[in-house]
């Protein structure tokens, strides 16, 4: 049942001097700053569940202060809260959802299927450390040999994705699960970063990965969440920023790209 919205999505983010938003009783909120991936995970996976829930998005850099003081203690997002209950963690706050949102739940309750889903996203932990090699390769530009060396190791890694954790359609099985959402922002990074890298390599491909490749077809074509999903072309100008700098902390994102 899809008839509830995400409200804020695509508002500019708040920052340090910026007053907290009121909350009213029973509503729900999104704390969460549109081109991370990890805020990106519960926003996507609200959106499945047609939660009624407001987004509010915050400064990264220059966090409002009562935000590190009364809702996440290091300033990050994402955060979920209601009903002055506060949740952080991308990988918690989607099971909380689903807890309190009982009627829409994503993660199976059956004990078996809810441990499959758990062991795919096991079976994703080579895939995090790997995936910051394509970050590497983007922004300080490697050759050669240690160029090849970090492509290598995120092939292989994605090759056992091909072939041993993607069984069906989705990884959820016939029908997008907990796994799905919550890898998502990354393959959706891969394929943003892959057009970066010279020449250009698309990604997912369909020659090597035609599973993997069938499922990004299908997962970013659900229509519940493509309003939530960032625009390819803002994204990228987005990314820009971090190809720019040696260190991931020097970069000066635009937080609020294709709202001005």
């Amino acid at each position: 049942r899809i008839d509830m919205v995400l409200t804020g999505n695509d508002t500019k983010v708040l920052k340090a001097g910026d007053p907290e938003p009121p909350l009213a009783p029973g509503v729900a909120r999104i704390y969460s700053m549109r081109f991370c991936p990890w805020a990106e995970r519960v926003v996507l996976y609200a959106a499945a569940k047609g939660i009624d829930a407001e987004i509010v998005n915050i400064d990264l850099h220059s966090q409002p202060e009562w935000y590190k003081a009364t809702k996440h203690p290091k300033g990050q997002v994402p955060c979920f809260e209601k009903d002055g209950k506060i949740v952080i963690e991308s990988g918690i706050i989607p099971e909380y959802l689903d807890g309190i949102y009982p009627e829409s739940t994503i993660l199976p309750t059956d004990p078996y299927e809810k441990a499959q889903q758990r062991l795919v996203m096991e079976q994703f932990q080579p895939f995090w450390m790997t995936f910051y090699g394509l970050f590497v390769i983007v922004k300080q530009q490697l050759e050669g040999e240690e160029r090849q060396a970090k492509f290598r190791a995120l092939e292989a890694v994605i090759d056992n994705v091909e072939k041993n954790v993607l069984k069906a359609d989705y990884f959820g099985g016939s029908a997008p699960g907990f796994a799905d959402w919550m890898v998502f922002p990354f393959i959706e990074r891969l394929a943003l970063f892959s057009k970066f890298l010279d020449p250009p390599t698309p990604f997912p491909s369909e020659e090597r990965w035609p599973k993997l490749s069938a499922w990004w077809s299908l997962i970013s074509s659900v229509p519940a969440v493509q309003p939530y999903i960032q625009p390819e072309d803002i994204h990228i100008k987005f990314l820009e920023a971090y190809k720019a700098v040696k260190e991931y902390k020097d970069a000066k994102p635009d937080y609020d790209k294709g709202l001005h």
